[in-house]
């Protein structure tokens, strides 16, 4: 007998708090301090979430937000994911949550940019893909640091290393990233689909460019 509804009404009701979540990490960053433009992805993200809780709590949003959390259970095979942020709604299943992974992007260093694209596909994208994180939702999220502010650059890097890598993340032709539907008005912000195990329903990514606030000398 359940008293406090079934998984899937849980599961839906992620679905539901997903453009809350996203606004809320939107206006986070806005109140970023300025960051170095080969500023290190941890400090960034802790930083980020202290500014989310500070947020959430004055828009009284129905969730908790976890720095560092794990996965114990990911996908048959794959190992246990170390989540960089994760919302997760007050239902008793642990496994029910909304995912944010963070990666940098154009990082600067000795004058010259690299783009970390590659990095931001392998190392976060493909976590959702693989069912390291978030495999029992429908939903998930990343975040690019854009270090060099020109995030217009970023979307075009991180593109091209999505459909360059296509068929590992389970996209459909031509593996692009589509605007977004949840935040249409929103420039920065970017969805892909792709096919995971389960039951059958499509995945989402929610991508989100931030570009950082520049360091005065």
């Amino acid at each position: 007998m359940s008293h406090i509804g079934e998984p899937t009404e849980w599961i839906n009701f992620i679905d539901t708090m997903v453009p809350e979540i996203l606004e809320l990490i939107s206006a986070s960053w806005l109140t970023m301090p300025a960051l170095r433009s080969d500023a290190h992805e941890d400090p960034t993200t802790e930083e980020l979430c202290r500014l989310l809780r500070q947020n959430r709590g004055s828009a009284d949003l129905p969730f908790q937000i976890h720095i560092q959390m794990v996965e114990l259970d990911p996908e048959a095979g794959q190992d246990h994911g170390r989540m960089d942020i994760a919302f997760i709604p007050l239902v008793p299943r642990e496994d029910i949550y909304f995912c944010l992974e963070c990666k940098r992007l154009n990082v600067v260093r000795d004058g010259a940019v690299r783009p970390y694209a590659t990095e931001y596909v392998t190392h976060g994208m493909m976590r959702f893909v693989r069912g390291q994180y978030a495999k029992v939702v429908h939903h998930g999220g990343m975040l690019g640091y854009v270090l060099d502010r020109d995030v217009g650059q970023a979307i075009g890097n991180v593109s091209a290393a999505i459909q360059a890598r296509r068929i590992d993340l389970r996209m459909d032709a031509p593996g692009v990233l589509c605007p977004s539907t949840t935040r249409p008005y929103d420039p920065s912000a970017r969805e892909t689909l792709h096919q995971r195990s389960g039951d059958g329903r499509l995945f989402q990514i929610h991508h989100l460019f931030a570009a950082a606030a520049p360091a005065t000398a």
